[in-house]
């Protein structure tokens, strides 16, 4: 009988627990306030956007009107919402200290701007969607991937935990990650992407491209591209340039490889240089490195065409191999 009792009395505690864990997240639910709000504003307005956690989508509508529908931070304490004078601040406004939590109960907010806005966001433990911007876009977050497509303008994406992946992103192009990828393709103008403890691919057609990597790979493939400068550190770097006749290319690796493929026209001066330990293997003359009297190492010169182009490239402890496509 008395191990009845006790059993009895351990699910009247366990029911009791559930219920209040149930109310708990009914109150929790509760918390999340809806938001609906619109304002007119001007074709080009200049937008700011705060929010701290959560997901959060961007994105052009079809008339000049600023927008923002979902459901706020369960933390959040309000917002704010001005717009006067071709500009429009909104701010999901959250205590002074906030714990770290996931990002569950986070915001979850849609914004529908103008296509030739220019857009600035903010945020901590949040994940970006953007698209169709066309006056530019600066998102900056610590803790999320960015999701950017057709952009146009001074785009600026940055994240430190966290993946960027773009499509179609025109302009003046910079994407900037700490412990994350890079995926971009289709870009145009002039591209900069850097990543620490990540992996990139790229698939572009931007006449200046310039990017760093430190362990990890890239995988490059430039269309049309004039001017060409990397640097890479523990990891390998497989780079095609096409359409292109006489770029002008500046490379260097430490601990690692580059592979560089050019037009089987390329018109340019070679200077390949490596070092301890490194190979350099030229698919492009007959040309032949040279070992220096003294010392580690490897040197190539050698000239295709008139020489109108440059391409230089050294390694520390790697390779590097240059040929046609």
């Amino acid at each position: 009988m008395k191990a009845i009792v006790n059993l009895t009395a351990a699910l009247l505690l366990l029911a009791s627990v559930m219920l209040l864990m149930m109310a708990q997240d009914a109150l929790g639910a509760q918390d999340q306030v809806a938001i609906d709000e619109t304002r007119q504003v001007s074709p080009n307005e200049r937008i700011t956007i705060d929010a701290m956690r959560g997901e959060v989508s961007i994105r052009a509508g079809a008339d000049n009107t600023f927008s923002v529908r979902g459901v706020l931070d369960e933390l959040a304490e309000g917002f704010e919402l001005e717009s006067a004078n071709g500009f429009t601040r909104f701010e999901v406004q959250m205590p002074r200290s906030v714990r770290s939590r996931n990002n569950e109960d986070g915001n979850d907010l849609e914004f529908i701007v103008p296509a030739n806005s220019e857009v600035e966001f903010t945020g901590v433990n949040v994940e970006v969607q953007i698209a169709d911007i066309l006056g530019g876009a600066n998102v900056t977050t610590v803790n999320g991937d960015i999701m950017a497509n057709d952009l146009g303008g001074v785009v600026d994406l940055n994240t430190i935990n966290g993946a960027i992946n773009t499509n179609n992103v025109r302009g003046r192009v910079s994407l900037q990650t700490v412990n994350g990828e890079i995926t971009d393709s289709a870009s145009a103008g002039r591209l900069d992407a850097s990543t620490v403890n990540g992996s990139m691919e790229i698939e572009s057609a931007a006449e200046e491209v310039s990017f760093s990597m430190v362990n990890g790979e890239v995988d490059a493939n430039l269309d049309g591209t004039q001017l060409l400068e990397f640097d890479g550190i523990n990891g390998q770097m497989m780079i095609r340039v096409v359409n292109s006749p006489a770029p002008r290319i500046t490379g260097s690796s430490v601990s690692g490889e580059i592979e560089l493929r050019l037009d089987n026209n390329i018109d340019a001066r070679f200077n390949l240089r490596t070092s301890v330990g490194s190979r350099i293997d030229n698919g492009i003359t007959n040309d032949e490195a040279d070992r220096p009297r003294f010392g580690p190492g490897r040197s190539l010169q050698f000239t295709t065409g008139q020489g109108n182009g440059s391409v230089e490239l050294k390694t520390v402890s790697g390779a590097i191999e240059v040929r046609g496509n």
